[in-house]
């Protein structure tokens, strides 16, 4: 009885080793994604939920929904490139990278700028001008 015991713990553990886990979505749409996003004041879960929105979300969107979403993550990337945490409390956490991770990082910003001129007609008014504000902020960081 204790061999039978034995072994049926081992099969059972055995195939919950491998059964196939499914990884729980951090959003469920672009929308969401973007929600998110805004409900924090931390610069790299801003990126996370907005990379993640438009990798997963993009394809099933319109440029004008996503402009929004890169416009958001370009601010989010320059920033945290330049030490800005987005941590606030009693002390405001700024931090210094590496050269190699802030090239990295402005790099992307850079990429996230190169999609948003491309689509500029698409940009409102007040979009065109937070663009402006952001190509200044890029600059400046370099």
């Amino acid at each position: 009885m204790n061999r039978f015991l034995l072994i049926f713990f081992v099969f059972i553990f055995g195939i919950s080793l491998f059964a196939e886990t499914k990884q729980k979505s951090i959003c469920i749409s672009l929308e969401d994604c973007e929600k998110k996003a805004d409900s924090t004041e931390i610069h790299r879960k801003k990126i996370t939920f907005l990379t993640f929105g438009i990798s997963e979300f993009a394809s099933v969107a319109s440029t004008r929904d996503q402009i929004p979403l890169y416009l958001k993550r370009l601010k989010s990337t320059i920033l945290e490139a330049n030490g800005e945490t987005g941590y606030k409390g009693e002390i405001i956490l700024k931090v210094t990278h590496k050269p190699e991770y802030k090239i990295t990082q402005l790099n992307k910003a850079e990429e996230d700028l190169r999609y948003l001129e491309s689509n500029q007609k698409s940009l409102t008014k007040e979009e065109s001008d937070e663009l402006e504000k952001l190509k200044t902020l890029l600059g400046d960081s370099k």
